[in-house]
């Protein structure tokens, strides 16, 4: 598996539904649409910003550094049922009693939300990357960015479509319809939409409403 290197251009949003994080390179730009919080939560990062007390993400970096585990990778592995899935890599070095480095790592890969593992990318500071199998089904929205951005600010996410053209063939892959070339689809089917947890975890994020702001602001430059 080849793997290609993005980055997060913009965050767009957010809306009731979410936001739309742009990610790619020179070649492509994509999007994933992820919840509220999380894209607060990618914000913050991109501005440097601490929360008051530890929320999710902190607790959970903050569970890394204690037990000293390092974030070595974050890839965008694959698309299932028209849902992105990201592989996060971890890894900690095995110490004796007196605390020396015994030469031995222990490595594990997690199954976990894009939207996660981008906070935890940017915390870490480590490369995001794309498999090249997922970097070949999505859409490349590098030209319609604008009309994204526009679309977005006067609508629900649920009411804007996309259209969606598969690169290099005339199947629609990973879409769960045989179509030719051109799939018209809304955001809630749109490839790479967030998982179907997103209300169980919108429900959990109620419980953090006195620690999130009621809303946030643009990605400062």
């Amino acid at each position: 598996m080849e793997l290609i290197k993005v980055d997060i251009k913009r965050i767009i949003g957010p809306t009731p539904s979410g936001a739309a994080v742009l990610l790619g390179n020179e070649h492509k730009t994509f999007v994933v649409f992820v919840g509220f919080y999380e894209a607060a939560a990618l914000i913050r990062e991109m501005n440097g910003e601490t929360p008051a007390r530890p929320l999710t993400h902190e607790l959970l970096q903050n569970v890394f550094i204690g037990f000293d585990v390092e974030v070595k990778q974050l890839v965008i592995s694959s698309i299932i049922e028209n849902t992105f899935c990201a592989t996060l890599t971890l890894q900690q070095r095995m110490k004796d009693e007196k605390g020396e480095w015994v030469g031995r790592r222990n490595e594990v890969r997690i199954d976990a939300r894009p939207s996660d593992c981008l906070v935890l990318a940017l915390k870490n500071k480590i490369p995001i990357f794309v498999s090249d199998e997922v970097f070949s089904q999505v859409q490349d929205v590098s030209k319609m960015t604008a009309e994204v951005e526009g679309n977005l600010a006067g609508m629900q996410m649920g009411d804007i479509e996309f259209e969606l053209r598969q690169e290099g063939g005339s199947e629609s892959r990973g879409l769960g319809e045989e179509e030719e070339d051109v799939v018209d689809i809304e955001e809630d089917d749109f490839l790479g939409g967030e998982d179907e947890d997103e209300d169980e975890d919108e429900d959990d994020d109620d419980d953090d409403d006195d620690d999130e702001p009621e809303g946030f602001g643009e990605v400062k430059p």
